[in-house]
C-alpha cells in the first residue's frame, strides 16, 4: 500500500514539473516573442556603443548618434607602449574613420542571428545585462599601415644566426642569438579596439621572440672543413706551368651559403666564384687568348676576308671547383687547369658564305670644310655606320643603328633645321651622312621603307633625294631585299662623304627622272630692328626661298628589262627672308663757336641702301 502511494506521489509530482515547465517554457516564449514585437525595427535594449545607449532607437536614430559619437573617437589620443618606448596615435592622425554603417548593422544583430533559442536567450540575457559591442573602424589609409610599420621597425630585431669567422687564421664560432619581431595584425587589432572604448588609452605593443635557424652546436662539421681548408697551400698546375695558391688567399676565397636540409639549417662551405675566378683568370693570363673574327678588307673595290683565328678560353669554373675540392682534402691539393678552343663569332668558313664579294653601290656628297663642327660630327656619324653588316631581309634603322647624339657621345654644335629655321644644334651634319645614305640605297636598288624630306629646299642636296633624321622623330630605314649579306664602308674627309656597300652583284641598273618643281609658294619677308645699323640702312640676315613639290620616279632595270618603279614625292615649305633694318640714330655734330664767323653748311643726302625684297637666288642652308 505504501509502494503504491509513494509510486502516485511521484507521478503527480512529475506531472507538477512538466506542468511548470511548460508554463515557464511558454512564458519565456511569450516574453521572447513580446520583446521581439516591441523592438521590432530597432536595436535592442541595453546594447550601447563607446559608453553610448543605443536601445530602443530605429537605425536612423542611431546612426546619427553614432556618426556624433565617432567625431568624439576620432580625435582621441591613445598610447602604444613597449618597455621605455612610447608613440602616441589617434584616428584623425592615422586617418582612421568609424564606419557608421557597420557599427550600426553590428549593434543591430544582437538577437537577430536567425537561431530562435539562441535569439531569445541574447534578449533576454539583455533585460538583465549590457552589451557593449565595439566599433567597427576603417582602418585602410596609408598613414594607419604606416604606423604600424614604424612602431615594429623601432622594435623589431631580428634573430642572428651562429657564424663562422677567421680570426688571425683561427678558425671560431659567433653564437647566435634570439630575436624580436612585433606581432602587427595583433596590434593592429588592439590599437583599433582601443580608439572605439573611451576607457583604453593604452596599447601594448604584442612581440614574439624569433628564433635563429643556425645554432653553434651545428656548426661543427662546417667548423672542421674551414679548418682543412686554410691548412696548406693550394697547387693549380697547367702543362710545365704551376701556380700557387697561399692559405692567405684561400681565407679571401671562402664563403658561406645558408642551406637547408629538411628541417634543419646549416653552413655550406664554399669559395666566393667572382673572387676565385677573377684571381684565377690573372693567374693564367699569359695562356689565354681571345679570338679573332674573319675581316672584310677592301682594297681598291676589292673585297679581301682576312681569315678569323681560334682563341683559347680557361675553364675558369672548372678551375674553381678543382681548387675547392682540393682545399677540402689533406693527400693530393692540387688542381688541374682546363682549357677549350674559343671560337670567334664569325669564321673564315661563315665569312664566305656570306657573299660579301663587290662594291654594288656608291655615293659621294660634298660640303664645306670650313665649318669644323659640322665635319666633325660628319666623321663622327660616318665612323658609326662604318663595318655596319645587313643581314638578308634585315631591315637598318639610321636612328636605332647610330642612337641619340648627344655631347657625350662626342657630337657637337653646328647648324641645323628645326622648326624650318636654321639653328645650332648637337648633331648637326646628321641628314648629310642621312642624305648620303639614302642616295646609296637608291641607287643600289634596296627596298626604301621610310625616308622623309628636309621641311626647306637645300641647293646642295640632289633635288628631291634629300633625306632628314631627328632622333625621336624622322627616320631613315631601307631593307636589304636580296639573300645575300651587305657590308657598309664609309669614307669622310674634311670636305666629301663617300658611302659604299659591297654584296653580290645583281645585275641591277637604277635610272631615274625628277620632275620639274611644281606648287610653288613664294617665301614671306620679315624684318628686324638692328642698332647696329644706321637708320634707312637694311642687311639681308637671311635669303628666302619658294615651297615646290618635286617628284623623283626611280626605274630598276635587270638586264635591260623594267622590274620596278617607284615615286619618291617631296614637298618643301617656303623660307622666310630676313631682313636688318637700322635704327642706330645719326650723331649729332658739335654747335659752331659763336665767336667766329658762321659757315653755312653744306647739306650732303645720307647714302641709303633699300632693300625691301632681296632679289638674290635662295642661299644654300646646311644640316
Amino acid at each position: 500500500m505504501k509502494e503504491k502511494l509513494k509510486q502516485a506521489l511521484e507521478i503527480t509530482w512529475l506531472k507538477i514539473s512538466l506542468i511548470a515547465g511548460a508554463v515557464i517554457i511558454l512564458l519565456v516564449v511569450g516574453l521572447g516573442i513580446a520583446d521581439a514585437a516591441l523592438y521590432a525595427n530597432k536595436i535592442h535594449r541595453n546594447v550601447s556603443v563607446g559608453g553610448l545607449s543605443l536601445g530602443g532607437l530605429t537605425k536612423d536614430a542611431a546612426a546619427d548618434n553614432i556618426g556624433k559619437l565617432s567625431k568624439e573617437f576620432e580625435g582621441q589620443d591613445v598610447q602604444v607602449v613597449y618597455t621605455d618606448k612610447k608613440w602616441v596615435a589617434s584616428p584623425a592622425k592615422l586617418g582612421v574613420e568609424v564606419d557608421v554603417d557597420a557599427t550600426l548593422e553590428r549593434a543591430f544583430a544582437l538577437g537577430r542571428s536567425g537561431n530562435m533559442l539562441k535569439d531569445t536567450r541574447t534578449r533576454m540575457s539583455l533585460w538583465f545585462k549590457k552589451k557593449e559591442p565595439a566599433p567597427v573602424f576603417d582602418a585602410k589609409d596609408a598613414k594607419f599601415v604606416a604606423f604600424i610599420a614604424k612602431v615594429a621597425t623601432e622594435i623589431d630585431q631580428p634573430a642572428e644566426d651562429a657564424e663562422i669567422k677567421i680570426v688571425e687564421a683561427n678558425v671560431v664560432t659567433a653564437n647566435s642569438k634570439n630575436g624580436l619581431t612585433v606581432a602587427r595584425k595583433v596590434l593592429a587589432s588592439r590599437l583599433l579596439t582601443a580608439f572605439g572604448d573611451p576607457r583604453n588609452k593604452r596599447v601594448l605593443v604584442p612581440v614574439e621572440m624569433q628564433k635563429p635557424d643556425i645554432h653553434e652546436d651545428a656548426l661543427d662539421e662546417a667548423k672542421n672543413t674551414v679548418k682543412q681548408m686554410i691548412d696548406a697551400p693550394l697547387a693549380l698546375t697547367y702543362e710545365q706551368e704551376s701556380w700557387t695558391i697561399t692559405e692567405e688567399q684561400i681565407i679571401e676565397w671562402i664563403s658561406f651559403k645558408k642551406v637547408r636540409e629538411g628541417a634543419v639549417w646549416n653552413l655550406d662551405v664554399g669559395f666566393d666564384s667572382d673572387k676565385a675566378t677573377l684571381e684565377i683568370e690573372k693567374l693564367t693570363a699569359n695562356i689565354a687568348s681571345e679570338p679573332k673574327d674573319a675581316q672584310f678588307e677592301i682594297v681598291e673595290d676589292t673585297v679581301t676576308i682576312i681569315p678569323s683565328e681560334n682563341g683559347v678560353k680557361v675553364d675558369l669554373k672548372r678551375a674553381t671547383e678543382g681548387m675547392l675540392k682540393a682545399s677540402k682534402t689533406s693527400d693530393d691539393r692540387q688542381a688541374v687547369l682546363t682549357t677549350e678552343v674559343a671560337e670567334p663569332k664569325l669564321t673564315t668558313e661563315d665569312a664566305k658564305n656570306m657573299g660579301i664579294k663587290e662594291k654594288v653601290s656608291s655615293y659621294t656628297t660634298h660640303y664645306s670644310a670650313s665649318q669644323t663642327s659640322r665635319v666633325h660630327n660628319i666623321k663622327t656619324l660616318a665612323g658609326k655606320l662604318d663595318g655596319v653588316i645587313l643581314a638578308p631581309d634585315e631591315t637598318f634603322s639610321f636612328n636605332g643603328n647610330i642612337g641619340p647624339r648627344t655631347a657625350s657621345k662626342g657630337y657637337k654644335e653646328a647648324p641645323a633645321i628645326i622648326n624650318g629655321e636654321l639653328q645650332p644644334s648637337l648633331g648637326g651634319g646628321v641628314c648629310q651622312v642621312a642624305t648620303t645614305l639614302f642616295n646609296t640605297v637608291f641607287f643600289g636598288g634596296y627596298e626604301v621603307v621610310e625616308r622623309s624630306n628636309h621641311s626647306l629646299f637645300i641647293s646642295h642636296y640632289p633635288t628631291g633625294r634629300d633625306a632628314t633624321v631627328s632622333y625621336g622623330g624622322p627616320d631613315l630605314k631601307f631593307k636589304n631585299n636580296t639573300k645575300f649579306y651587305m657590308l657598309i664602308k664609309t669614307n669622310a674627309t674634311s670636305s666629301t662623304l663617300t658611302i659604299n656597300f659591297y654584296s653580290t652583284g645583281r645585275g641591277i641598273e637604277v635610272a631615274y627622272t625628277t620632275s620639274a618643281p611644281s606648287n610653288y609658294k613664294t617665301f614671306p619677308t620679315k624684318y628686324e630692328d638692328d642698332p647696329t645699323l644706321s637708320k634707312g640702312v637694311t642687311k639681308v640676315k637671311d635669303h628666302g626661298s619658294p615651297g615646290r613639290d618635286v617628284t623623283v620616279k626611280r626605274i630598276t632595270k635587270i638586264a635591260g628589262k623594267v622590274v620596278k618603279e617607284e615615286k619618291f614625292f617631296s614637298r618643301y615649305k617656303p623660307k622666310t627672308a630676313v631682313i636688318r633694318v637700322g635704327t642706330k640714330e645719326a650723331a649729332v655734330k658739335p654747335q659752331p663757336d659763336k665767336t667766329q664767323p658762321s659757315t653755312p653748311p653744306t647739306t650732303q643726302p645720307p647714302t641709303q641702301t633699300s632693300e625691301p625684297r632681296p632679289p638674290v637666288p635662295a642661299q644654300p642652308a646646311v644640316q
